[in-house]
């Protein structure tokens, strides 16, 4: 049983894509399902092409006879009749209906409604009509019916041709008896042309299954780098990535970081092994990342154990700093729930500063999303010179969430490319305030 096989594949999902020899099904029905589902607007065009050439070919011969052999057979210009009719209805059908399951059992209808037409033609015509109307020809248009006309399957086209060479051979030694080596030669010319159809067609409804598997892979690893993409980069700036973008260079003249620090983390490294470190530090930044996903905030880099948050970039938010200010007091409270393996908390530093920023994507082959500008200098020195467990913050944050929050200060700091400035710490307990009236985005 030939499949087609992905490397990457468990074998159990090889096993559901593997593809019947004989019957180029798959051996998942629900995969199979999908594969036809995914077909139906394919064969639905193809149906409407097909509908409108068959009343169109009935109509001409139907002319053709009533002109010239005029064949006195009321029987058979019934046939002709009802054979544009009912394939006149079928099309006019397609222009109204839309695209659905109905599409598979309409098609072997109406086909197996031509094919019996054909058939009766030969059978209901008079001798004056054979010379025009050669059984092997009329054979020959229904074996290349079976399968060329693009909206069967391998299979259902196999099934009428074999319906085909059976009344082919009742034709051809009841109604229309021809001698055995015409009848011989005629019948090996036909199944010569529906073997030859019929190859054709296996070819292409495999080569179509494979071309869909492949599809669906290209779909599904699109779907991951994406995903993977998303991790890396904002939403927004990944789809501009993707788009084409090189240089992704935004100036916003309001947004807020944050940067976050464990306390004596060089000291406390010491009395680990390298795993339950990064096993400490991995537990704080995802639970620091959850809080962070819950305000709909960006987290933009962890540098060994400094972890930095931005709020309003990439999406502008009025309350950038609100939203800011209430994850701060999350990850305070989630640090204290994290332990060293020794049992004893840890503590972090947190400074906040706001202001206008430059972000944008720098790298090729590893690229990130990062942040520049005064702004985060000055985030980073509120962090720097802050206190364990607290929030150390700029005027500019101070004046912005006043009557939010209350703060402690001013403190003079002297602070790295800035000089002597002013800070205040959050007052431990008076959150209530943001709490009532910011809630976290939904996940």
């Amino acid at each position: 049983m030939p499949s087609h096989r992905t490397p990457l594949l468990p074998p159990s999902e090889q096993t559901k894509r593997a593809i019947n020899t004989l019957t180029l099904r798959f051996a998942d029905s629900v995969l199979e399902r999908r594969y036809r589902d995914s077909q139906l607007g394919f064969r639905f065009a193809a149906m409407k092409m097909v509908y409108a050439v068959a009343v169109l070919i009935w109509i001409i011969f139907t002319l053709l006879n009533s002109f010239t052999i005029r064949d006195p057979s009321v029987a058979l210009f019934a046939v002709r009749i009802a054979a544009i009719v009912v394939n006149g209805v079928a099309l006019a059908v397609t222009f109204f209906a839309r695209p659905g399951r109905w599409i598979e059992p309409v098609i072997v209808v109406i086909l197996a409604l031509n094919l019996v037409s054909l058939t009766l033609v030969l059978m209901l015509m008079t001798p004056i009509s054979l010379p025009y109307y050669s059984p092997l020809a009329i054979a020959i248009v229904q074996g290349v019916i079976c399968f060329g006309i693009a909206v069967t399957s391998f299979v259902e086209g196999a099934l009428f041709a074999f319906f085909v060479l059976c009344a082919f051979f009742i034709e051809v030694t009841a109604r229309w008896p021809e001698p055995p080596l015409t009848m011989f030669f005629n019948t090996t010319w036909l199944s010569t042309v529906v073997c030859l159809v019929g190859i054709g067609a296996y070819l292409l409804d495999r080569t179509q299954r494979i071309a869909w598997l492949n599809q669906i892979d290209l779909a599904e690893a699109e779907v991951r780098i994406r995903a993977l993409l998303h991790n890396v980069l904002p939403p927004t700036i990944a789809a501009r990535k993707l788009g084409g973008e090189v240089v992704i260079a935004d100036n916003y003249s309001e947004a807020s970081l944050l940067f976050a620090d464990v306390v004596g983390f060089t000291a406390l490294s010491a009395t680990m092994d390298s795993t339950q470190l990064v096993a400490l530090l991995n537990e704080l930044f995802a639970r620091f990342d959850r809080v962070v996903a819950r305000y709909g905030l960006e987290k933009i880099k962890t540098i060994g154990d400094c972890y930095m948050v931005a709020s309003g970039i990439p999406e502008v938010h009025p309350d950038h700093l609100q939203k800011l200010m209430c994850a701060a007091l999350e990850m305070l409270s989630e640090v204290g729930k994290v332990r060293t393996p020794g049992g004893r908390p840890l503590t972090v530093r947190i400074g906040m500063h706001t202001g206008p920023v430059t972000a944008g994507v720098i790298g090729e082959s590893k690229f990130i999303f990062d942040v520049w500008g005064d702004t985060v200098n000055v985030a980073s020195r509120m962090e720097s010179s802050g206190v364990a467990g607290q929030i150390q913050v700029t005027e500019p944050v101070m004046m912005a969430l006043t009557g939010l929050y209350a703060f402690e200060g001013p403190q003079l700091i002297e602070v790295k490319g800035k000089g002597p400035t002013h800070v205040w710490k959050l007052k431990p307990g008076h959150a209530a305030g943001s709490r009532k009236t910011l809630r976290p985005s939904p996940l």
